[in-house]
């Protein structure tokens, strides 16, 4: 009598990368913003002062153009070194509400600019 052949159990598959959560301070900043008017002019003004109401810095900001779309984007900053969280503000200009995304999950080239200017800003604060 012969023995039927026990069967392995599938291989597990390995968990599913967890998403980022946004520091409480970039989900305030997505809150205060969304209650602001922000159009062309006032984009500038309106996210330096959001951002340093709620403890943080702008990096930069700059306007991105492409053939379907165009956008307004700033690089904020949270924190300070190793404990640094870097959001990229989006606000596209077709009056769409704007979005703040922790950098490291944000898909616009700036999300990666933003982190080495935060680590060249801590360098030119240490030769200071």
């Amino acid at each position: 009598m012969t023995m039927p052949a026990v069967m392995a159990p599938p291989p597990l598959k390995p968990p599913a990368p967890q998403p980022q959560i946004a520091s409480l301070e970039a989900v305030e900043l997505e809150l205060s913003l969304g209650h602001r008017e922000l159009g062309d002019a006032q984009f500038e003004t309106v996210v330096r002062e959001t951002v340093e109401t709620i403890g943080g810095v702008v990096l930069f900001r700059m306007e991105l153009a492409t053939d379907s779309a165009s956008r307004w984007v700033a690089a904020v900053a949270f924190g300070e070194a190793d404990d640094r969280d870097i959001a990229i503000i989006d606000l596209p200009r077709d009056g769409s509400r704007p979005r703040v995304l922790p950098a490291t999950d944000c898909a616009l080239p700036v999300a990666r600019i933003a982190q080495a200017y935060a680590g060249l800003a801590d360098c030119w604060g240490k030769a200071a």
